[in-house]
């Protein structure tokens, strides 16, 4: 995935890698952590421009295929859940988002319910999948007509 996040100059490095990238209606994602703050902080950065450019009225759904560790501390879950809310916000409309185990990920089962309250509570669908393409054809079956 070409579009990495980079942390701001001069602040703490980011521990723990995220790519971001716009395929069609679908946003896709590769984490590979344990994660830091910045590192989120980053990630949320990109998550934004990448919305932006969604259409007004648009739908998109986020598909992050994880590895390694999911696992970071609060102030980087809060990081993240203030990212996925920022995202209720604007013009275009977040439909669905999805976590894909990529092989052994630290904290999968620990950390799961905690991302899929994040987007609960911006009532926003969310799955967990050991398969990509089983993501992709969930995420596919949500934007409907509107696929890419």
């Amino acid at each position: 995935m070409p579009a990495s996040s980079e942390p701001a100059p001069g602040a703490f490095p980011a521990h723990g890698d995220i790519e971001v990238v716009k395929d069609g209606a679908i946003i896709r994602a590769a984490g590979a952590g344990p994660f830091n703050v910045e590192a989120v902080a980053a990630y949320a950065r990109r998550m934004a421009q990448l919305v932006a450019g969604v259409e007004p009225g648009g739908r998109f759904v986020v598909i992050a295929r994880m590895s390694r560790s999911i696992l970071a501390p609060p102030d980087a879950w809060a990081a993240l859940d203030a990212s996925v809310r920022s995202r209720k916000l604007g013009p275009s409309r977040q439909i669905g988002a999805a976590w894909v185990k990529d092989g052994e990920v630290e904290g999968w089962a620990l950390m799961l319910p905690k991302i899929t309250a994040i987007y609960a509570a911006i009532e926003v669908p969310f799955q967990g999948f050991d398969d990509e393409a089983a993501a992709a054809a969930w995420a596919l079956d949500l934007l409907g007509d509107r696929a890419p």
